[in-house]
């Protein structure tokens, strides 16, 4: 259906009025229940860690899992010790579990189930420090905190598995525990599994017994050091694995049986990883083992469980891919994680970036370690732009203001936090930085931490007050935005630096102090000056012996801040072709991007194809589609002949950003030649944008490919969505049907949505696309489910209101709730649109009856006049008539 310009700009504008009406309610609604706009007399407005009434010892979880019917039948055993006081009752976390008994080593008067708890009410307290314990026999059903993947869900029958995952606090949803992460106690848990599956836990496995009544085979493992609740987990099911061993360690690696001939390219680096933390970090590993276990459709990336990390299935990869896929960073992280966020952990969620940005700054350092200094700085400059490029950033990376701990899993904990790390290594020195580290680590040794331990043990070895440092980087948000500006006295020999700090400064934000070095370059080499900034603007004077050929700010990247400083041309120049000063060409690149000039446009293409680090390529890439004019355009299709295959992917998908004939040929030729099945991706996506009849077969036939992970038909169905031609929607749904069992979960969900996208205009095909959504909303598979709640809200059809509203009434804070809610949201605000446009129509026919009204009115006038003109005076012009108005058509 066609729409005049008039109708379709009625309507645009009525969409965004409602959607910005939607967001308001929504941010209101934000307001009324956020803890974090709470009254500052709220108990709910900080959250702090929880109290401990008791010292847990030990929790022993014996469990059987039923994988036909994802259930689990268990006994845990919580051993303790009354802290302080006597203990009348003991209240453990608990979610949606059956209790079939409770006993203990004391007299029990009664116990409750609760929604969230049970509670054990002891005939007489308990005395302080005396152990004892209590055993809680259940069953149980678990939506979260325990997985299955089993054949019942559409999973590979020989890859049948299950696992677990605690943080933060969904280990109450399959075992009793006192769910927070400043108790620390020993574990051992044992499960029953058929002959032939394989077990795998924390710590050492200390048994291996077979029952011959139910043939089952029960695996102990014992975790013999205290460490965190969240941190236990269990992985059960059909595995293989690859090995090695790093000194005495035993090194393992795991993956469903179908995924086995990948799992050495993620686990080839764990053993070089693990003797570059030791050696860095000064503190040996400090568990038994390191396995690593890759689940299907895991719920996060990676999960750092005490000598047992999880891994989503995603990091996998083929040696096709060349360098573009690599495990590294995330193996790193996690096993970073051992030392930081195991061995130490943080006392509560509002500490988690002593886990979170510690794993991610060591992970930074391997990179360093095995690629280079390059390579680390590339690492912190993309990190930088995530931090800097947020506008109104003012939440500190410590903060208690919060609903759920998950808010705090943010770019704060992770890329702010280990950029807080390299200031406080640039500021000590490298040697001291890592004495202060070990230090940190060897006296919390198994322990819970807060931000100012690290603060303690870091003043005590330097002799310095770091309490300003915290404060501003930590405690208080944002960070330094400069505005520099550079001058030369030829007659003084002197250099001016002008500095502004124009954050904007407030109760959450300071106006922060830091050491500053600038870099002088001339023809006798480099000098440094360092200076300290502290007012909001300041000029410093720097004699030299000569005008420099640059000026760099913060050259050695030691300040996390947004710098504006544009230097002259020539001096931007002399940037670009410095080698060894990699941050510099960056922002040198980065400054050009801005210019659309041809000069600049040359510059980028011959860095594009010609700068020694990788990275600096990439960037030039991004930098020619950011000028977009023709001559960048050629610059790009000029330089698709890259041999390292991250800077080839990056060309290809740059030059795809451009609608021109030019690119559609490119992409074709990519196609015929290109063997990398990540940049084939590339050329197929952006061969949506392109409505050509043999763009329509290659799409199709690359929808009905097989590859690893169904990586070429995901890419097809990004393009079909972008094609949004209702043409394409009967060989997705056809294809969707004949081979739902060769896509991940996730690309099958996507698939889902850009059906919906393509029927959300055909009135034709609309019914019969809700119904094919509507079967996949039960769908065993969570991810798959979700896919389906979030196309009916794309396919914005209002009939698929009432089923939308079941689930928006599920359980509060799901992802099924959220989804739901979104998708009526956003089928709301068409509705919204559709009656704006309706009253639209309306007023332009009140508009048009209100025309015909004064042209009556105007003929009848004209009548009279007509009447009233006296018959004697032919020769006297009669007054003009009036003319009626024309009406507006719509």
């Amino acid at each position: 259906m066609k729409l005049s310009s008039l109708l379709l700009a009625a309507l645009t504008l009525g969409g965004a009025v409602a959607l910005h009406a939607e967001e308001t309610a929504r941010e209101a609604e934000c307001f009324k229940t956020s803890a974090f706009f709470a009254p500052p007399d709220s108990p709910e407005y900080r959250k702090y860690a929880p109290d401990r009434t008791i010292a847990v010892v030990n929790l022993a979880i014996d469990v059987t899992p039923d994988f036909t019917n994802r259930t689990i039948a268990a006994k845990t055993t919580i051993t303790f010790k009354p802290i302080a006081q006597p203990l009348p009752e003991l209240a453990l976390d608990a979610v949606d579990l059956r209790v079939d008994s409770v006993k203990s080593s004391e007299a029990i008067l009664d116990y409750q189930v609760a929604n969230d708890k049970i509670i054990v009410t002891f005939a007489e307290p308990i005395p302080a420090n005396k152990e004892a314990w209590v055993a809680i026999e259940y069953r149980a059903e678990p939506v979260n905190g325990l997985y299955f993947r089993t054949p019942e869900m559409g999973y590979k029958p020989g890859d049948t598995h299950l696992f677990t995952q605690g943080e933060q606090t969904e280990a109450r949803h399959w075992y009793p525990c006192p769910d927070a992460p400043n108790q620390k106690f020993t574990s051992q848990i044992t499960c029953r599994v058929p002959d032939g599956m394989t077990a795998i836990s924390n710590g050492r496995q200390v048994s291996e017994t077979k029952d011959t009544a139910t043939g089952l085979v029960a695996v102990e493992w014992r975790q013999e050091k205290p460490h965190a609740n969240y941190l236990i987990s269990l992985v059960a099911g059909y595995l293989k694995k690859v090995e090695d061993r790093h000194r005495d360690i035993p090194l393992a690696f795991y993956t469903p049986p179908s995924d086995i001939n990948e799992a050495q390219n993620s686990f080839r680096d764990t053993k070089d990883m693990m003797a570059f933390f030791e050696e860095e970090i000064g503190v040996p590993y400090p568990w038994p083992k390191y396995d690593q276990v890759v689940v299907h459709d895991f719920v996060a990336g990676g999960m750092e469980n005490t000598s047992a990390t999880t891994l989503t299935d995603t990091t996998l990869f083929t040696d096709a891919t060349e360098n573009i896929r690599s495990s590294e960073g995330l193996v790193s992280h996690e096993l970073a994680h051992q030392w930081f966020g195991d061995y130490v952990t943080c006392k509560d969620w509002s500490q988690i970036w002593l886990n979170e940005g510690f794993a991610t700054y060591y992970s930074q350092l391997y990179a360093g370690h095995k690629h280079g200094r390059d390579a680390i700085l590339y690492s912190l400059y993309g990190t930088a732009r995530n931090i800097v490029g947020r506008t109104n950033a003012s939440r500190p990376i410590v903060e208690r203001r919060y609903d759920d701990p998950g808010e705090l899993f943010s770019y704060l904990a992770y890329d702010k936090g280990g950029w807080v790390l390299n200031m406080l290594r640039a500021q000590l020195g490298e040697e001291l930085y890592r004495r202060s580290i070990k230090t940190y680590l060897e006296r919390h040794a198994l322990g819970s931490v807060v931000t100012e331990d690290l603060n303690s043990v870091i003043e005590e070895l330097s002799g310095r007050s770091f309490d300003q440092f915290f404060d501003q980087w930590v405690y208080h948000g944002g960070q330094p935005e400069l505005e520099a500006a550079y001058s030369w006295d030829a007659r003084d020999k002197l250099a001016k630096l002008s500095l502004k700090q124009n954050q904007r400064i407030g109760d959450d934000v300071f106006l922060f102090t830091f050491p500053l070095t600038v870099r002088f370059k001339t023809k006798a080499g480099a000098v440094d000056k360092a200076v300290t900034v502290k007012q909001k603007a300041e000029d410093f004077y720097f004699a030299l012996e000569e005008a420099p050929a640059s000026v760099r700010i913060d050259p050695e990247y030691t300040l996390l801040a947004r710098v504006k400083f544009d230097p002259p041309a020539a001096m931007l120049d002399a940037q670009l072709e410095d080698a060894a000063d990699v941050i510099g060409r960056l922002l040198a690149v980065e400054s050009l991007s801005n210019r659309r000039d041809k000069e600049s446009v040359a510059k980028l293409k011959k860095t594009l194809n010609h700068d020694s680090f990788y990275g600096v390529r990439v960037e030039a890439a991004k930098a020619l589609r950011t000028i977009h004019n023709d001559e960048a355009l050629d610059a790009l299709l000029a330089s698709t002949h890259q041999a390292d295959a991250r800077v080839r992917g990056q060309v290809i998908a740059e030059a795809a950003k451009f609608y021109h004939e030019k690119v559609f040929n490119g992409e074709i030729e990519s196609l015929g030649s290109e063997k990398n099945p990540e940049i084939q991706a590339e050329a197929i996506e952006a061969l949506g944008a392109y409505a050509k009849p043999e763009v329509r077969e290659t799409l199709l036939r690359f929808l009905n490919s097989t590859s690893y992970r169904h990586s070429l038909a995901n890419a097809a169905v990004r393009a079909l969505r972008t094609a949004n031609d209702p043409a394409y929607i009967e060989p997705l749904s056809e294809n969707l049907k004949e081979h739902e069992s060769a896509y991940t979960s996730r690309g099958f969900a996507n698939a889902l949505e850009a059906l919906a996208s393509l029927a959300r205009d055909r009135d034709d095909r609309r019914d019969s696309v809700r119904e094919f959504l509507l079967g996949y909303v039960n769908h065993p598979r969570r991810t798959i489910r979700l896919g389906a709640i979030n196309a009916l809200g794309a396919l914005e059809d209002s009939r698929a209101v009432p089923v939308l509203e079941k689930y928006s009434l599920a359980l509060k804070g799901s992802p099924e709730q959220s989804a739901a809610a979104n998708a009526l949201r956003r089928i709301a605000a068409t509705r919204r649109a559709v009656e704006g446009l309706g009253d639209l129509r309306n007023t332009v026919l009140d508009l048009q009856k209100a025309n015909g009204e004064l042209r009556r009115d105007l003929k009848t006038l004209e009548k009279k006049l007509d009447a009233l003109a006296p018959k004697t005076e032919p020769q006297k012009k009669r007054p003009p008539a009036i003319k009626s108005p024309k009406a507006r058509s719509g």
